[in-house]
């Protein structure tokens, strides 16, 4: 401490103090105020400038808040606005879904007048390579039993094989033990369409024990006949390909069905029917 009193330092601060003191005070004496208040503007100057941006700063800061405030209320204003217009938009595709669904039933309806439908929707779906069911939201309650037809507007989905009082279950062509009668649209050739475990994941069935010279090809139209659960006259697929069986001499057409399990929503269950006759 003795050592600070005796430092040059000191004694040059507590001269400057004194003259920041005394100086002032005999220039105020002497009635010469301006030169006091010249010094008290330097000395007050550079802190009014520092107190005023400091101002700035708080107004700033708060105007910040206030902007980020009003953002964040117009984001949210966006976001239902938003929210909104995708609930229109899904509302409108829905709609849309429908009146084509319902336009492909009236024309089904019109195109066979015999037919009494009901109409249902898939609740359910068992699909893999070894199952392909469905289950539909209508049953006994409304008149559904076993052996009844499933349809969409393409074509043949399968037929009711399980039924509840409010739910059904439908077996599709693509299943092991499914088989319904079929003709080639073109050529007028009869057959069974059958279900193959290993086809199922394709969406395919096989027409089976045609004959070697058929005339048979890619791109044909396979119908239903009318023998057995199903009108005649239904869409069942297409022809994809052709394989001749070299031990037996017949060949085999593989089928694409037109109502794939995955894609299928709603279908038509046709509760009655003309019997198809020769």
């Amino acid at each position: 401490m003795k050592q600070f009193f005796k430092n040059r330092f000191f004694y040059i601060m507590t001269v400057l103090a004194l003259l920041v003191t005394i100086v002032p005070m005999v220039y105020y004496n002497m009635g010469v105020t301006f030169v006091f208040r010249d010094m008290v503007n330097v000395l007050l100057t550079p802190m009014q400038k520092v107190f005023h941006a400091a101002g700035d700063a708080v107004d700033g800061f708060a105007g910040y808040f206030y902007r980020f405030d009003a953002l964040v209320e117009e984001n949210m204003a966006l976001k239902e606005e938003v929210a909104s217009l995708q609930a229109q938009i899904y509302d409108n595709k829905e709609m849309e879904e429908m009146y084509a669904w319902m336009s492909d039933f009236l024309d089904m309806k019109r195109q066979h007048t015999d037919y009494k439908m009901t109409a249902a929707t898939v609740t359910g779906r068992e699909s893999g390579n070894y199952s392909s069911v469905l289950t539909l939201d209508t049953g006994s309650g409304a008149g559904i039993t076993v052996g009844m037809p499933v349809v969409t507007a393409a074509g043949v989905v399968g037929q009711i094989t399980e039924v509840g009082y409010n739910w059904s279950r439908v077996t599709t062509l693509l299943e092991a033990q499914s088989a319904v009668g079929v003709y080639v649209e073109r050529t007028g050739e009869s057959g069974v369409a059958e279900g193959d475990i290993q086809l199922t994941g394709d969406g395919l069935v096989k027409v089976q024990y045609l004959a070697d010279d058929t005339t048979i090809q890619a791109g044909d139209r396979i119908l239903t006949s009318g023998f057995g659960v199903y009108p005649r006259g239904l869409v069942v697929g297409y022809v994809q390909s052709l394989e001749t069986n070299p031990y037996t001499r017949t060949k085999t057409a593989f089928v694409q069905c037109v109502a794939p399990v995955s894609d299928v929503s709603d279908v038509m269950i046709i509760t009655d029917f003309t019997l198809y006759a020769e």
